[in-house]
């Protein structure tokens, strides 16, 4: 395993990669290396979208969602 995998940044990163990827975990499991590349899928994602639209426009289309949703978004 390379170094750096164990370091407190690589643990956070997976912590919230994790977070991001929207599977179920087995209880035990602190992570597995589908769930992390979904989570950094996700990631990626999210940052495309984020520098393509301003502030405004995501609360604009977050608006817009709500009113088909409601509070779920």
């Amino acid at each position: 395993m390379p170094c750096g995998y164990n370091s407190p940044e690589a643990a956070e990163l997976r912590v919230f990669l994790i977070r991001l990827n929207g599977r179920q975990m087995r209880h035990k499991q602190a992570f597995s290396n589908p769930a992390l590349l979904a989570g950094l899928w996700v990631f990626l994602a999210m940052s495309k979208i984020m520098a393509a639209y301003s502030q405004e426009e995501l609360e604009a289309l977050k608006a817009t969602a709500r009113q088909f949703l409601g509070n779920v978004v």
